[in-house]
């Protein structure tokens, strides 16, 4: 009798695993922080491989599955000002293609603020 109190449904597919462990064992605080962070990812002074990481790394945690132009949309708007001005201008078709673009805006920023900041007249 014991037995047929304790017993609960099987689990029956992988997906529902996942719900039910992340139910479980990960705190409702944890998504909130997470989605949180995501809000606020910004640039900063990391390069664009770090912070493109971050972000599929976070949105992977949140298990939240955005569009491809929503991705587009919330990592060029975390973006330094100089390289996103550089970027609205150009066209891309795919998260990767921007990334490779945001790579080669940024390479070319960096060579500018290089210039300007060791520009002192002795060439």
């Amino acid at each position: 009798m014991d037995i047929e109190l304790n017993k609960k449904s099987t689990l029956v597919s992988w997906s529902n695993l996942k719900l039910c462990m992340r139910a479980r064992f990960v705190p409702s605080c944890y998504r909130k922080e997470l989605l949180l962070k995501l809000q606020q990812l910004q640039q900063g002074s990391r390069s664009l491989d770090e912070c493109f990481k971050d972000l599929e790394v976070t949105l992977t945690k949140i298990n939240m599955h955005e569009s491809e132009e929503s991705k587009i949309a919330r990592f060029v708007s975390g973006l330094q000002w100089e390289i996103q001005d550089v970027v609205k201008l150009n066209e891309y078709t795919s998260l990767e293609k921007l990334v490779h673009l945001e790579i080669k805006v940024e390479s070319q920023v960096l060579k500018n603020s290089f210039k300007n900041t060791h520009n002192d007249g002795f060439y």
